[in-house]
């Protein structure tokens, strides 16, 4: 599995195992496209990570997670713990897959230290947009640097508060 899509790869194999086994399903479930998730799908059926039935109903595929996909899961979801991604949606796959595996006292720990990853990332950004606005004279290019610099800064301070507030709930939930 190529190692910018572990924890995706990680994540479909963890909600097959607890029963989303069609890309329909998973974009019910889950939120996950169809075109998202068919191809990634394949290509752990491909590695032997999960088993296909023979299309269905409408052709519909099933998927199942096989033994060495279940060791892959357990084996896998550890390392990204160590990961601090900024990307939102790497940081909740890997927040599911430690809290779905049964690890809440890890999972409240990566949330914390995401949250500080995306916090330390909008002052890096406000800090940006500080240089940008003075440097910023009229409205051309540096104006518009200046407010997409600004409005990532708060993006990434109202991710990281979300963030610091689902870890709360998941530690409550233990």
């Amino acid at each position: 599995m190529p190692p910018t899509s572990i924890d995706l790869d990680l994540f479909l194999l963890a909600l097959v195992q607890r029963g989303s086994a069609t890309p329909y399903e998973l974009k019910a479930r889950a939120g996950i496209s169809i075109g998202s998730s068919a191809p990634v799908l394949e290509r752990l059926a491909k590695a032997g990570f999960l088993k296909k039935s023979k299309p269905g109903v409408r052709d519909s595929i099933q998927f199942f997670i096989t033994k060495s996909g279940e060791e892959k899961l357990v084996s896998g979801w550890q390392s990204l713990i160590a990961t601090r991604p900024t990307d939102p949606d790497a940081v909740l796959r890997i927040t599911f897959l430690s809290w779905a595996l049964g690890r809440p006292d890890v999972t409240v720990k990566f949330v914390k230290a995401a949250a500080e990853a995306l916090s330390n990332a909008a002052a890096t950004r406000r800090a940006e947009a500080k240089q940008l606005q003075a440097a910023t004279d009229s409205v051309g290019a540096n104006a518009f640097r200046w407010l997409k610099t600004s409005f990532e800064a708060a993006r990434l301070d109202a991710q990281s508060k979300e963030l610091t507030r689902l870890g709360e709930q998941i530690k409550k939930r233990k």
